[in-house]
């Protein structure tokens, strides 16, 4: 099984700039927190020897990031344009520089697991492209066998369409994703107390 090449879009950890919705809530402090903590644990799943390229926002946060998440990882800004815009270079990029496959994840899920990861770079070795369904109708995860700019287009982005109408891009272009497990993303504060709840891995990280 080869392993597929990881991008993880993140956003600087800025109170007030990531989990907008959580901070209605629980307030900026807190929302940034919590954020904090769970694009921690998903980086802490992803297996030590695949390559993992992490693409931040906004892109002058380049020296915030690395004091957040050391000088060991790859960082690049996102690009310009929609998260199509965004997901669609990044892929590009990855393809371009030799990667065997790609898995885009973001930080807002803690519920992933190793066996989800290995499930998908599993179906990605067999040329299979890989979608894991998210609870509000988004997707926590996405994976490409190979190049398919086209299955970000026409996507109403930050709405509960975006995994049906991403399926029915895969569709049209006679592609059929496996789909893994759906998980939750935490957008609300009952979700944040449910994730702390049933994932005791999340208390290991920093607070701040």
């Amino acid at each position: 099984m080869r392993s597929p090449t990881v991008l993880l879009f993140l956003k600087a950890p800025r109170p007030g700039f990531v989990k907008t919705r959580l901070a209605k809530e629980l307030g900026d402090q807190i929302a940034c927190k919590a954020y904090k903590q769970m694009a921690k644990a998903t980086l802490a799943t992803i297996p030590t020897n695949w390559k993992k390229i992490i693409f931040f926002a906004p892109a002058d946060a380049h020296q915030e990031m690395q004091q957040w998440l050391g000088h060991d990882v790859e960082l690049r800004p996102q690009s310009e344009g929609d998260l199509g815009d965004r997901l669609t270079t990044a892929c590009s990029a990855a393809f371009a520089e030799g990667a065997d496959s790609v898995l885009l994840l973001g930080g807002d899920c803690p519920y992933i697991e190793l066996k989800h990861l290995e499930e998908a770079a599993d179906q990605l070795t067999q040329g299979r492209p890989v979608i894991g369904p998210a609870i509000d109708g988004g997707y926590w995860s996405l994976g490409l066998a190979r190049e398919t700019p086209s299955v970000f287009e026409n996507i109403t982005w930050s709405s509960d369409k975006v995994f049906h109408e991403t399926l029915q891009r895969f569709i049209i272009l006679g592609q059929h994703p496996h789909q893994l497990e759906s998980l939750e993303d935490v957008d609300q504060a009952d979700a944040w107390s449910k994730a702390l709840t049933n994932i005791p891995t999340l208390s290991k990280f920093p607070q701040l």
